[in-house]
């Protein structure tokens, strides 16, 4: 990583143009292929996410690298920014979503919708392709960038809290329902596993392994593969469903669904004190 030194106003400065920069390109990819799907009829609807989020994770990419080389003069590997993924990354990026719907598998009641091959295929790919673009984005700008800069004008503790409590709020509005407990339950969960990824960064030196983590979370958790739902909040055909007997908060996450609940909650926990104690076993690493 470069190690020069920006200062507190400076490192802000770019941390509000790459966060403009990360809308644009959401903004300007869903334009263009609306606009194009507005002419062109795709043969299957599952085409267009697939399309869609890969267009967007492209020029994202794009709009991020020409400002990072010809606006800043650096490279993207000096904040982080590069697919170097260890072999602990790849196991927790399996065990997290493993272990969460595990648990939901338990306590709720599954049901497999039989649909096509050819369509279960088209749905897997289309959140595959959710999973990467999110997975890959975000982390560039909340554990690539943002928390690169911040380190710099501050340190590394700060770095890693700021973004992951900003990372937590940034999805309030998503929520289905508001309540005080629910935005607070997000809150807690949004900021928890914000520091798990920053950590998951930090111990590769590299965004690859909380990019592969976040993605397959994604994917798994919030696309038509799989809906963690009560009997109620029900909506969509994903290829499984978990209807759970209870509408407590503390299983459903509230408005915001699974991930925000004390059973993601306590799977952030136990991938964050594996890295926290392999950090300790092998510090050098």
């Amino acid at each position: 990583m470069d190690t020069r030194h920006f200062s507190k106003a400076n490192a802000l400065k770019y941390i509000f143009i790459y966060f403009l920069l990360f809308l644009a390109g959401d903004l300007l990819s869903s334009l263009l292929f609306d606009l194009l799907f507005s002419a062109v009829e795709l043969p299957v609807r599952q085409l267009y996410p697939i399309l869609r989020m890969s267009g967007c994770l492209l020029l994202t990419y794009l709009l991020f690298w020409l400002y990072t080389a010809k606006g800043l003069r650096m490279r993207m590997e000096d904040f982080g920014i590069t697919c170097s993924v260890q072999k602990w990354g790849i196991l927790l990026a399996v065990l997290l979503p493993l272990f969460v719907v595990s648990v939901y598998l338990l306590i709720g009641d599954t049901a497999v919708n039989a649909v096509p091959f050819g369509e279960a295929l088209l749905i897997a790919a289309a959140s595959l392709a959710i999973g990467a673009k999110s997975g890959i984005l975000e982390e560039m700008l909340f554990r690539g960038y943002m928390m690169r800069l911040l380190e710099s004008g501050w340190n590394r503790r700060f770095a890693i809290l700021v973004p992951s409590v900003v990372f937590g709020l940034l999805h309030i509005p998503s929520m289905d329902t508001f309540s005080i407990a629910g935005v607070l339950l997000l809150t807690l969960s949004g900021t928890l596993v914000g520091i798990m990824f920053s950590i998951a960064a930090y111990r590769g030196n590299s965004i690859g392994n909380s990019a592969l983590l976040h993605g397959v979370w994604n994917a798994v958790m919030i696309t038509d593969l799989l809906h963690i739902t009560t009997a109620q909040d029900a909506y969509g055909s994903p290829l499984v469903s978990i209807t759970i007997p209870s509408d407590s908060i503390f299983l459903t996450g509230g408005g915001f669904g699974a991930e925000a609940s004390v059973v993601s909650i306590a799977g952030y926990l136990l991938v964050c004190g594996f890295i926290l104690f392999m950090s300790r076993k092998n510090p050098a690493e």
